[in-house]
């Protein structure tokens, strides 16, 4: 099965999704944000069509480790993707994400408007393979508990 990737921005959400093994997260789409219900909605058409069982949703923790409102609204979009059956939602600290991305595209070839608006993928992306990297070497599924992934990344 594949896991998700979501890095949950204002304007628009960045979707990555790993190959069937969970080994490689690759940017998949860029969607103008949604309210909770709607990306709900959304991501119960990719648990059909490409058979998604984890959904790691991407944690904007202050760079201390604390949570601020931008952490709190990922939580309301973490528990709103939770009810839906059978599937498992993981809150990932995603600091950095986004700066790593680029850094990565800068060095495909410089930075775009165009490329600019693959960050959200991209970033989603490396959070998703830090996900999956963690549990690879861990054989943890990483949720973050109590402000801390279980994993090798501490929070």
């Amino acid at each position: 099965m594949r896991k998700l990737g979501l890095d949950l921005g204002e304007r628009r959400i960045g979707i990555a999704l790993s190959d069937p093994l969970g080994i490689q997260a690759t940017p998949y789409a860029i969607i103008e944000n949604k309210n909770p219900e709607e990306l709900k909605g959304y991501i119960e058409g990719l648990i059909e069509k490409e058979g998604v069982d984890t959904v790691v949703v991407g944690m904007p923790l202050r760079l201390r480790g604390g949570e601020g409102r931008q952490a709190q609204w990922a939580r309301r979009y973490a528990e709103e993707i939770r009810s839906i059956e059978g599937l498992e939602v993981v809150l990932w600290d995603e600091r950095l994400t986004t700066r790593e991305a680029l850094r990565r595209l800068r060095e495909g070839g410089g930075i775009s408007r165009k490329v600019m608006k693959k960050s959200d993928s991209a970033a989603a992306a490396v959070l998703l393979q830090s996900y999956l990297d963690s549990r690879a070497s861990s054989g943890d599924s990483g949720d973050l508990k109590d402000g801390k992934n279980k994993s090798e990344k501490k929070i």
